[in-house]
This record gives C-alpha cells, structure tokens and sequence, in this order.
C-alpha cells in the first residue's frame, strides 16, 4: 500500500503538469494567433498606401504605435521598456510584407480587391495589439513562459512573412517581463 500513494502522487502530479503545459501552451497559440490576425492586416495597408502613392514607411506613425503600445502595456501590468523590443519587431514585421506585396504588385497586380480604409485598419490593429499585450500579460502572470517555438512557428503563418521575421518575433516575446 505505501509504494502505490507515492506513484498515485507521482501520476497526479504528471496529470496536472501535463493540464499546466497544455493551457499554456494553448495560450501561446493564442498570442500567435492574435500576432498573425495583427499581421494579415498588412496586406489591405500596403494596398490602400499603393493607391494613394503613400511610403509603406511612416515614422511618425510608428512613433504614435509605440508610444502608445508602452502606454497601454503599463497600464496592464508589463514592464514597458520590455514591450518596446516586441513592438518593434511587429512593426518591421508588419513593413516587410507590405514591401513584399508591393514588390510583388509590381510585376502582377492584384485583381477584383481593394484595400479596406486605412483608419479602420489602424483601428483592428490597435484592437489587436491590446489583446496580444493582454494574452502576454495573463500568460506571464500565470507561470514561468516558455514558447515552443515549432507550435509559434506554425501558428504564425502568413503570408510574406519570413522565417527570420518570426524568429524576431518569438526572440522579442520572450524578452517582455511583468512590471515590478
């Protein structure tokens, strides 16, 4: 009897690992969703900053983002210096595959589409970018992070999206830390 209460604790502890790494595995997904719904919006900005001849980079924009992604970040309980790396790295993200669908519109141009205005884009991204820094907050507050990168790679797929984009993405996730 006492050899089968320490194997029913060793399998009950297994059990509930194994539901931790689970729903935090299940949440990192859902950052790298979230990430990839951020990021699928680049096409219809690329289009709409083709058709009013607009540079793809705008760094007063930019500035505007990250100012107001450390803002928000703060007010969430993340370090802010922390989140700016992972900002970044969405934002250069999110200009190379407007750069490659351009490159792209210069050989063959998109047909029957056109973009959605950009204001209301900014507006989805600005929604988007909220709930990613909401999901990084949860998820840090909720146990030690680590990203399995394969999952966070699959997950992130879109389009004009490189590999080393990804790489940038996952590297600078890692880096953001809670508010101390």
């Amino acid at each position: 009897m006492n050899g089968k209460v320490p194997g029913k604790l060793l399998l009950l502890a297994g059990i509930l690992f194994s539901a931790s790494a689970m729903a935090s595995q299940s949440q990192v997904e859902d950052i790298a969703s979230l990430i990839n719904q951020r990021l699928s919006w680049m096409k219809d900005v690329a289009g709409y900053k083709a058709k009013n001849h607009l540079a793809i980079e705008d760094l007063t924009q930019e500035a505007k983002v990250l100012s107001s992604s450390v803002s928000e970040a703060e007010k969430l309980g993340l370090n802010g210096e922390s989140v700016k790396p992972f900002i970044q790295a969405q934002m250069d993200a999110a200009k190379a595959i407007q750069y490659r669908y351009r490159a792209d519109w210069l050989s063959v141009e998109e047909q029957g589409w056109q973009p959605a205005p950009l204001e209301q884009v900014r507006g989805k991204i600005s929604a988007l970018n909220t709930k990613i820094l909401s999901e990084v907050k949860e998820r840090l507050a909720a146990a030690p992070w680590v990203i399995d990168r394969p999952t966070f790679m699959a997950t992130l797929d879109q389009a004009n999206l490189s590999a080393a984009d990804k790489a940038r993405l996952i590297a600078s996730l890692q880096q953001i830390t809670l508010k101390k």
